[in-house]
């Protein structure tokens, strides 16, 4: 449900580990203690768009990237921050049409064209981090392989219908193996992903999702949850059948109906979900989300159509989200 029809929608990182005792014992309920610490990695060295251009996310306002909760008269001084004009009364009050913040800018390479988007949003819902951990809540970081509503089918034979769904599935232990690719611990999954953009785009690849905080001890404690599209599954010249990274243009044919054109090689495209406590509001929770998306030219023929309408449809699933949570 926090994928709110955007990139992070569809990661499949289990919210509980798969052997529990095991992963408690060994310290592997998150990534805290991997050499490959995705988390630092995205905040430090950054997100790789092109060959020339890695964008650094900023870390989370509440929480370090350590898992440390900030001090409470600096959690109290970044909330005003970000319900701005709204104030925090309101931006904090328990109703489904309650303030959230979203905002976006561009990214530019040296040339000063834009070539991607950095979107950062945070909004309230009235659940604490406990509940939401034991809910449905977390659902775009489960995954059941077996589930036949996850399965994508990457062959161009699917319907029109199909290109414009949302659609994730696990790796089979076949495509880790031809790929030479080995999970990192307990804490992450590698899945397959299928994402309309717009109705004009579909981007398909392999997403490594990972919990990158995600306390064994204290329940209530904060958790971040990161993912980032594989560039281990990358490849020049993709093959449209092929799990490799990719875009294709949603065309017409000539009576109109739906189809996909030639696939081309993506990068850049990844995020992480930190969800903290709000201060002074024990069952209520601050959801942060901070996502990159490359934008090639060829998406929308330069017009900046992301910017103008992913707001539009984030306050949309947030809305919906926070309906979810109150039934």
């Amino acid at each position: 449900m926090f994928g709110i029809g955007i990139p992070a929608s569809g990661l499949i990182v289990r919210a509980e580990p798969i052997d529990a005792p095991e992963a408690v014992a060994s310290g592997e309920l998150d990534e805290r203690s991997s050499k490959d610490n995705l988390l630092r990695r995205m905040t430090t060295d950054g997100i790789e768009l092109t060959d020339d251009l890695s964008f650094p996310l900023p870390e989370p306002t509440f929480v370090s990237i350590d898992g440390e909760p900030v001090a409470e008269e600096d959690a109290k001084r970044a909330l005003e921050k970000i319900a701005g004009r709204h104030g925090v009364k309101r931006f904090v009050r328990d109703s489904v049409v309650a303030p959230i913040s979203v905002n976006t800018d561009s990214i530019k390479n040296d040339a000063g064209e834009r070539i991607g988007h950095f979107i950062d949003v945070a909004f309230v819902v009235y659940q604490s981090i406990e509940q939401i951990r034991k809910s449905d809540a977390l659902d775009d970081f489960k995954s059941d392989p077996d589930s036949p509503e996850q399965t994508v089918e990457v062959a161009d034979s699917d319907s029109a219908d199909e290109l414009d769904k949302n659609k994730t599935r696990q790796l089979t232990d076949e495509e880790l193996a031809a790929a030479g690719v080995e999970l990192d611990g307990k804490y992450e999954t590698l899945g397959h992903l299928q994402l309309p953009l717009l109705g004009k785009v579909v981007v398909r690849g392999v997403a490594r999702a990972r919990r990158s905080i995600w306390s064994a001890d204290d329940e209530s404690a904060p958790i971040i949850l990161t993912w980032l599209l594989d560039s281990r599954f990358a490849a020049d010249d993709p093959e449209p059948d092929s799990i490799s990274n990719q875009w294709r243009a949603i065309e017409r044919n000539s009576v109109g109906e739906k189809q996909l054109g030639p696939p081309h090689s993506y990068a850049g495209m990844g995020g992480y979900v930190a969800i903290t406590p709000v201060p002074g509001e024990e069952q209520a929770s601050m959801v942060e989300m901070r996502f990159v998306i490359h934008e090639p030219h060829d998406w929308f023929s330069g017009r900046n159509l992301l910017r103008s309408k992913l707001p539009i449809l984030i306050q949309d699933r947030v809305r919906n989200l926070r309906r979810e949570l109150q039934d």
